[in-house]
């Protein structure tokens, strides 16, 4: 009802006698159903009426509504910054995908297509969710690096798997490792492989041509993890005080990423279930169910957490733990979504911009903490979900004391 939005009789009588009167009650009524602001409402039917008074205006009728009349209305408006919709058409998509659902556009156009890329990049998709058992960070970067593929390989042309040679394989992966550094130069080569064991699991390909694709030489622990101080990581907290709700998401998300050392596709996969408030306990998904494991909760992160659920968690049937902030609050499901958290948190503290800031920075900080604190590498791989203790062997060299007490005498002076 338009009354969700506004309370003046005069300003509700118009809207509904306008030319969208009937849409926007049940546009509003759909809106307030996913929990938006007032505020949101409001420009929502005002860009709505305005643009029905302009369809009146010019005669035109909703089914004649497409994209290219669409854009024909947004150059009348005031330009907006790039990527975005003028400010008095904001709203406007709500009534259009409204619309849609109520078949009352034509259908949406769409260029033929040129190449079957995309039903093969869909198979693919599947096969590393349902048969690889293959984490959504995974996923995305491994579909990321076969598009580019496909595209080299194919162009706009049909796909032939039976004419990817032992060299195509070979000058993609060295092209891609000039762009890539530490241990991203591998994921190439993974990806490739991956889709590979898809085609034979596909019969598109025989078996065996995996083992053409070039593993890019990487020294083992050549470069330190990218990390902070503890006064840093402290800085980058206090960023997120206060009692908003996007202040309290960030302050739970940011403590679990420096007290715990999680990942931040486990904290994106955190549901209200993993939390055991009565134990202290919380279960993380590292991305495979047998690799599950438990961490205490400690009480700072149990508290940010409980606060965040208090007050600025929305009510809503999900069951994931942390959510958009903004309507129709969606699940944070995109490990990315917690890297971008941790990166603009580092970068309002004014900790120096570097390229590979993010969530685990603060994971590589705790870890270094531990390290230098006495932890046993076997506590430090426990706590980080580490299958390996040569994995957990690269933050011995963050451990300057101990380091510095086995040094070797430099004689470089006296040469």
């Amino acid at each position: 009802m338009i009354e969700h939005g506004f309370a003046r009789t005069s300003v509700i009588t118009r809207l509904r006698h306008g030319p969208l009167g009937a849409h926007l009650d049940t546009l509003v009524t759909t809106l307030h159903q996913h929990r938006y602001a007032p505020d949101s409402l409001r420009r929502t039917l005002r860009a709505c009426d305005q643009f029905g008074r302009w369809l009146a205006q010019h005669g035109y009728a909703i089914a004649e509504v497409d994209e290219a009349l669409v854009e024909r209305y947004l150059r009348t408006l005031p330009p907006p910054r790039v990527g975005r919709w003028p400010k008095a058409a904001a709203g406007l998509p709500h009534l259009l995908r409204l619309w849609h659902q109520q078949d009352l556009l034509p259908p949406r156009t769409s260029p033929p297509a040129q190449t079957d890329a995309p039903q093969w990049l869909g198979r693919y998709a599947q096969y590393l969710e349902h048969v690889g058992g293959a984490a959504p960070s995974t996923r995305t970067a491994y579909l990321r690096i076969v598009t580019r593929f496909l595209t080299a390989l194919f162009g706009a042309g049909r796909v032939q798997w039976r004419t990817v040679s032992a060299q195509a394989l070979t000058d993609f992966v060295r092209q891609e490792g000039v762009t890539k550094h530490g241990g991203g130069r591998k994921l190439p080569s993974s990806a490739l492989r991956s889709l590979l064991r898809f085609l034979v699991f596909s019969g598109e390909v025989t078996p065996g041509l995996a083992a053409a694709v070039p593993t890019p030489r990487q020294w083992t622990h050549a470069t330190l993890p990218t990390r902070v101080t503890v006064e840093e990581v402290e800085r980058a907290l206090a960023t997120c005080t206060g009692g908003r709700p996007t202040a309290l998401r960030n302050y739970a998300i940011l403590l679990l990423l420096a007290r715990l050392g999680v990942r931040a596709h486990e904290v994106a996969a955190l549901c209200l279930e993993d939390i055991n408030w009565y134990e202290g306990q919380v279960r993380l998904h590292p991305g495979t169910p047998p690799h599950e494991r438990v961490l205490p909760l400690v009480q700072e992160v149990g508290e940010a957490g409980a606060a965040y659920l208090q007050h600025g968690r929305p009510p809503t049937t999900s069951r994931h733990l942390f959510l958009s902030c903004r309507a129709p609050f969606h699940p944070l499901i995109d490990a990315t979504a917690s890297s971008r958290i941790a990166a603009r948190a580092l970068g309002r503290a004014g900790i120096a911009a570097h390229s590979r800031l993010g969530a685990h920075t603060f994971r590589h900080t705790a870890a270094s903490q531990m390290v230098n604190h006495g932890a046993r590498f076997k506590d430090v791989a426990d706590v980080l979900g580490h299958r390996s203790l040569q994995t957990t062997g690269i933050y011995a060299k963050l451990d300057v004391e101990a380091l510095a007490a086995v040094a070797l005498p430099w004689m470089g002076d006296a040469l």
